[in-house]
């Protein structure tokens, strides 16, 4: 009985990190190629990451710029225009001195009017320092810099091999939904993502992610948003666009989803505008896209 209550374990430990790739059929369609409204004011805006809404504010979003940068974010409005302190119009940039800008790809905003800053770009697959910034969100016409709250280091359950024979354990997208944070990965070894869960924020270790399902995206993710009610997820890779309505995160992929293909050059940024999607590109470049004007696939 003992050896199997083990094997049924070691069964269920296995499946639970390599559960069965959801998939679904897309249809053929042309690609649409976007056309910029605006682009950013901000001239230190140079790598557009990653943008968030803000959920504190109207009329207010917040980017920053791939690695190699400062620790540092940029508010701005729809319009692309950049919001200055009151007492100095030279630049728009909130420095966050506490935290150490390496490889930063994504950015949300949870419900307790915080933005939370992803420390988890890991292109060669080898970083043990992931981490996960959670800074209370400033006021930019009365600030210029902000402080960490809370630095959430994480490591992918999956992972065991540094660097692992696949090179799936990249991160450009976290979201916030339903009071969780979630992470989706950008592969390289296939055209899959993984969804990961953030259950424990232990600020005294490294915490380990909660796998929860793997789909085949047909690309290399480069940015998701979740939407305020957390009941819809637009997921953005370099040449298309998926948003998936369920009503709990874990059945994403398993829901309702829409579907197009675009081209806007490299775009690395995504979030909800109420009944639109917006998109940046590291050319400082920024789209609208209705999510009407996605196609229903399922």
């Amino acid at each position: 009985m003992k050896i199997k209550f083990v094997t049924l374990v070691l069964l269920f430990i296995t499946f639970g990190l390599s559960a069965q790739v959801i998939k679904v059929k897309v249809p053929s369609m042309p690609t649409d190629t976007l056309e910029a409204y605006t682009k950013f004011s901000e001239q230190e805006i140079d790598e557009s990451s990653t943008i968030v809404k803000s959920r504190n504010f109207p009329n207010l979003f917040w980017t920053l710029n791939d690695s190699g940068d400062s620790a540092r974010i940029f508010p701005f409005n729809a319009d692309g225009e950049a919001y200055y302190p009151e007492w100095d119009s030279s630049t728009s940039e909130i420095r966050i001195p506490d935290a150490v800008n390496i490889d930063w790809e994504s950015m949300t905003a949870d419900d307790k009017g915080n933005l939370i800053i992803g420390a988890c770009g890991n292109n060669t697959n080898m970083r043990r320092d992931l981490a996960l910034y959670v800074v209370p969100e400033p006021t930019p016409t009365q600030a210029n810099k902000t402080r960490v709250l809370k630095t959430i280091f994480f490591r992918y359950p999956d992972q065991e091999e540094y660097p692992p024979k696949k090179t799936n354990f990249d991160c450009e997208a976290i979201f916030f939904a339903k009071g969780k944070y979630y992470l989706l990965s950008k592969h390289r070894s296939d055209s899959h993502t993984k969804l990961y869960r953030m259950d424990k924020m232990k600020p005294d270790e490294i915490n380990e992610l909660t796998l929860i399902s793997e789909f085949d995206i047909q690309g290399m993710v480069t940015d998701a948003d979740a939407s305020v009610d957390g009941n819809r997820l637009a997921i953005l890779t370099y040449n298309n666009v998926w948003v998936f309505e369920a009503d709990l995160p874990e059945d994403f992929f398993t829901g309702k989803i829409s579907y197009k293909k675009i081209s806007a050059k490299q775009c690395e940024a995504i979030c909800f505008d109420n009944e639109d999607l917006l998109i940046t590109n590291e050319q400082t470049e920024i789209f609208r896209l209705p999510i009407s004007a996605l196609k229903k696939i399922k």
